[in-house]
């Protein structure tokens, strides 16, 4: 089983670990190692880390069970390795996840919403809401809730708990998973099961923006960006004339 380092400490950029397995398949290898940064591509919810091992790019990172496997075009040449991440993407994907968990809560604090899922993309992401009906006096109050929970900057924790104890959680959604819970919570504002990177606290978040909404079948999809992608947005969207 592959140690997960990355849920242990989301801040950390470099690691030495062990190559304990690799599978040659479609013309590259995949690689197992003791331990590792790479969180991988989460199915419909984000893309997964960007970085090297020993030098060599990461093209992709998957989960099997309960390893990582990193997929490289090239082998490195010792079993002990050097794995590096890309801070920036880390550091964005961490401020879109936890951003989503933040609105998530607005919907469902402010209106009894909930979301049904989401996904963290390349320019924007989005959360399907369970409601047939937004407005723009709604999204306004969403926008201003989520955005006091950014600037309030309380504390993000994360912690394990067992499915019997779960039931004394106030847990925003239903649980996936049987044995053990892996718990994201907001300052007591917000439980959430979640088995991905989040920031420490939400003042790192930055500026949370809905960019846009419209209705996918009985519900609503609602678009956003946080942090640098809502910088990105902004300055693709308002340039200064110098």
């Amino acid at each position: 089983m592959t140690e997960k380092i990355y849920l242990k400490n989301p801040y950390l950029m470099k690691l030495n670990a062990k190559i304990i397995e690799n599978d040659f398949k479609d013309n590259k290898f995949h690689v197992k190692l003791n331990r590792t940064l790479f969180e991988p591509n989460i199915s419909g919810g984000q893309f997964g880390d960007k970085g090297s091992i020993d030098g060599i790019s990461v093209l992709n990172v998957y989960e099997q069970k309960d390893d990582i496997i990193h997929v490289l075009k090239d082998l490195p040449k010792s079993k002990e390795v050097e794995i590096s991440i890309d801070w920036d993407i880390r550091f964005s994907n961490m401020q879109q996840h936890t951003g989503s968990h933040i609105l998530s809560n607005a919907f469902y604090k402010l209106y009894d919403f909930d979301t049904l899922n989401f996904h963290i993309g390349e320019n924007f992401n989005y959360i399907d809401i369970n409601t047939n009906l937004l407005n723009k006096n709604i999204i306004e109050k969403i926008e201003s809730y989520s955005n006091r929970i950014v600037f309030s900057n309380f504390e993000i924790s994360t912690y394990i708990v067992d499915r019997e104890y779960v039931s004394n959680l106030p847990i925003r959604g239903s649980i996936k998973k049987d044995g053990d819970i892996r718990i994201v919570e907001i300052n007591r504002l917000d439980f959430c099961e979640c088995n991905s990177i989040h920031n420490r606290r939400t003042g790192e978040v930055g500026l949370i923006k809905i960019i846009n909404c419209y209705k996918i079948k009985e519900n609503y999809r609602v678009e956003f960006v946080c942090g640098i992608k809502a910088l990105k947005d902004y300055q693709m969207k308002i340039s200064m004339k110098l």
